[in-house]
């Protein structure tokens, strides 16, 4: 069947339109593409552009308090990306920050191969927030994790592992303020003992007031406030927890 010079025309005029719409529709798909590419490299590189000092969590004042860089507990390397927040308590009743700060300063000394370890922060019985490595740097807490992570360590008024109230808000703070920074998610919030099923952080473990730590921060993160006393949450601990077991960290990687 031979068509009109009219049909020949409208033919070509669709095909026309179908290759003119398939070519917008493949220049807006690689638009989106490449406006993603750009977005994930401007994250990465404003995640890495400032200096990993953290002057603030919320209200509270981060005072700084960095480890001289030694292989023992800070190396001085680089994070790869920040996607975990990891919490840790020293389960030494009464010990203060700075003797917990200064321990890991020591180990420098000491040269143990198999003693190495850190914490970007340790929040002492007060609340007051240590920051000891850069947030931009690895610290020597969690092997697996060592790389993608930022830890954090608070000190103990209670025999099972709580904290002050003081304590307890810096710490929910210095999450919020965190996770916000680096767009870390709730579920990449972790306890030590979720990482190496060791009863650290003692009082956290407990699921129940894990779980109410967990809303604590959200509530922080929403800009509201947090009321809480001496026992923030139910002194209950986790049956698999031993009060007498060190919670410190593990030997770092590296």
């Amino acid at each position: 069947m031979v068509m009109s010079k009219a049909e020949w025309r409208r033919k070509r005029r669709r095909q026309k339109m179908i290759r003119k719409y398939f070519a917008l529709g493949l220049f807006a798909i690689i638009a989106v593409l490449v406006l993603v590419l750009i977005v994930k490299v401007v994250t990465v590189i404003f995640r890495h552009s400032d200096n990993g000092i953290i002057a603030k969590a919320e209200d509270v004042t981060v005072k700084q308090s960095l480890l001289t860089v030694s292989k023992y507990s800070r190396p001085g390397e680089k994070l790869d990306s920040v996607d975990e927040i990891i919490i840790h308590s020293n389960n030494y009743l009464g010990k203060t920050a700075q003797e917990q700060r200064d321990y890991y300063e020591s180990l420098k000394t000491k040269q143990n191969k198999n003693e190495r370890q850190s914490m970007h922060f340790i929040i002492d019985l007060d609340g007051t927030i240590y920051q000891c490595v850069p947030t931009n740097e690895i610290a020597l807490a969690v092997p697996g994790s060592t790389f993608k992570s930022i830890s954090i360590e608070y000190c103990i008024t209670g025999t099972d592992g709580s904290m002050s109230a003081a304590t307890y808000q810096s710490l929910c703070k210095l999450v919020a303020t965190l996770s916000k920074k680096y767009d870390v998610s709730e579920k990449k919030i972790f306890r030590h003992y979720d990482k190496n099923q060791v009863s650290c952080p003692l009082f956290l473990v407990n699921e129940d007031n894990w779980k109410q730590f967990k809303d604590d921060v959200k509530t922080i993160k929403k800009g509201k406030k947090i009321s809480v006393t001496n026992a923030p949450i139910n002194n209950v601990v986790h049956p698999t927890a031993n009060p007498g077991e060190d919670g410190t960290p593990d030997p770092g990687e590296g």
